[in-house]
């Protein structure tokens, strides 16, 4: 846990802070400090939509805070008042697509969309009046929305954490949070899921949590007390659907007819205007503790075969491989209150993003196509961390990664040490580059950068028409070319063509052991492997001196 002070997991979490100050200078040429960029993608894209869209397997834990006041908007089929457990969006469009009437013969959750947003309440007996009341009542759906009686305390599982596939989606919920409880069990088990959840915050937490924030298309909030924590503002019948549902996202062919703009369309133009971020200061995540799988030493890419263009998994390890993990989630909820302010690293990240995203593109490009133009743009950039008097590579590289920060920062932590680690690794890369004499092998710092990175920005549309969404794969919609190359498309016919992207529902593929592959009846299996963006090799050298701070002594990937 970043932040704790446990010794039997002070070591290795030391060596890591460690690596994450360095890169790595070797024969072969220049290599980065394995998992500081996962973990620098993972502050980044916390709470937005899209980079959590294509950085779907999330492997980390962050405290969240909801402030009081804050609006939120649960759809049914009933306008009687919601309590106990249930599911809420932020948007609401989202709560909207399921305020749709119960059909006789699709109990929730059965039906062709099998969506988890559905209620998680038991079915009831009515009889008589009661009964044609309910009938009536149940013709059509409704809409409720609600704001939070007081701050709430929630846990923040990153990723797309609510999207039921054999993709790896519920890896770090399942086996970290839920302790392996579910395995082996048939079906969507959302109500499974919720009722352990909300059970733990009681038994194992002693009410320390309200609940827990999950992203699917958009992001939701499991609530264990709705009557306690929530005040309804209103309760409001929406318009009659009697074709009998609402589109959802992605159900129309991409040159098939439009879908309903009351429905599945607004969804999702709504999902896209969070692409960037869920606004409002609605969510306050923790950034100097939380918990992430990157500093455990595991081989989180194993089931990829060894490839470098995978996806980060849990299903293959076993479960005292994951003991150190769970101690430290629990002590994270138990040693820390959601509500602590902390410094607020994303804002450093996006600093470091904004600045050169667009510029290590160019420099990798090969559009410059001479050395003397590349180290002239090279020059450009590193030219305000120069003393040209005094020329020292290791200062250079201290003063451009060093920028982003202001007076006063936090100087330990891991989310410190990630972003000035990437920062370190991008200013390293252009001093070894300007020193380069060989244009191919320049180049190539910057692709293998870029590769490294793997910043979601690299990904975003651009010029999409104001009718026009960029899209990427959402559970359960898209492609694997949408995610290799996400473009504009009519927010009415967003489906693309070409191989699924989504498995089935279920565990991730791996090795037997402490999480075989579930059963699943109801959904296909997985057509395809996931494709990534290539990390290229690290075959080039260059001065042993360039940019060095020490030696690397840990290998975490």
């Amino acid at each position: 846990m970043a932040g704790s002070t446990n010794i039997g997991v002070l070591l290795p979490t030391l060596l890591l802070l460690f690596s994450l100050q360095i890169s790595i200078i070797t024969a072969s040429g220049l290599d980065f400090p394995p998992n500081a960029n996962h973990i620098f993608n993972a502050i980044h894209s916390s709470m937005r939509q899209w980079g959590s869209s294509l950085h779907h397997n999330g492997m980390s834990f962050f405290l969240a805070a909801v402030p009081a006041g804050t609006q939120f908007y649960h759809g049914n089929a009933s306008p009687n008042p919601v309590n106990g457990t249930e599911w809420l969006a932020f948007e609401p469009e989202h709560a909207l697509v399921f305020a749709r009437p119960f059909r006789h013969g699709t109990p929730p959750g059965k039906g062709p969309h099998k969506r988890s947003q559905v209620t998680l309440q038991p079915e009831h007996e009515v009889s008589g009046n009661d009964q044609k009341k309910e009938q009536h009542q149940n013709q059509t759906g409704w809409l409720h929305t609600y704001m939070a009686a007081k701050d709430l305390r929630l846990l923040y599982i990153d990723g797309m954490s609510a999207a039921k596939t054999e993709n790896g989606t519920l890896d770090s919920q399942d086996r970290i949070l839920l302790r392996d409880a579910l395995a082996g069990k048939p079906g969507m088990l959302e109500k499974e899921r919720a009722d352990l959840v909300c059970r733990m915050t009681q038994d194992n937490y002693e009410g320390r949590l309200d609940g827990v924030i999950r992203m699917e298309a958009g992001f939701e909030i499991i609530l264990c007390n709705f009557a306690r924590d929530l005040n309804e503002v209103r309760v409001t019948q929406v318009k009659s659907d009697d074709k009998g549902d609402h589109p959802r996202p992605g159900k129309g062919k991409g040159k098939g007819k439009k879908g309903d703009p009351d429905g599945g369309m607004l969804w999702l133009k709504a999902i896209a205007a969070r692409y960037n971020g869920i606004g409002g200061n609605r969510v306050i995540l923790n950034y100097d503790n939380f918990v992430t799988a990157y500093t455990y030493g595991l081989d989180l890419f194993r089931s990829s075969g060894g490839t470098n263009n995978s996806l980060p998994r849990l299903k293959h390890l076993f479960a005292d491989e994951l003991g150190p993990i769970r101690n430290d989630l629990d002590r994270l909820i138990m040693d820390h209150d959601p509500s602590r302010s902390s410094f607020n690293w994303q804002t450093i990240a996006d600093m470091v993003v904004q600045r050169y995203a667009h510029e290590l593109r160019y420099l990798a490009s090969g559009q410059l196509s001479t050395l003397q133009e590349l180290h002239r743009e090279i020059e450009n950039s590193l030219g305000p961390f120069v003393d040209y008097s005094n020329r020292d590579a290791g200062l250079e590289a201290d003063r451009c990664s060093l920028q982003f920060l202001p007076a006063g920062v936090p100087t330990d932590g891991l989310a410190g040490d990630a972003i000035r680690s990437v920062a370190r690794s991008i200013c390293s890369t252009m001093i070894a580059a300007w020193h380069e004499t060989s244009y191919g092998t320049a180049v190539g710092y910057f692709q293998s950068l870029i590769s490294y990175l793997s910043w979601t920005t690299w990904k975003e549309c651009s010029g999409c028409a104001d009718n026009e969404i960029c899209v990427v794969p959402i559970w359960p919609m898209g492609t694997v070319e949408d995610y290799e190359h996400p473009q504009c498309r009519d927010a009415s016919r967003p489906s693309g063509q070409g191989r699924r992207y989504w498995g089935g529902r279920g565990g991730p593929d791996g090795p037997e052991g402490p999480g075989e592959p579930r059963h699943q009846n109801w959904l296909q299996k997985m057509k395809h492997c996931l494709q990534g963006m290539l990390r290229s090799a690290h075959d080039h050298s260059i001065p042993s001196n360039v940019g060095q701070k020490g030696d690397f002594g840990a290998s975490f990937r």
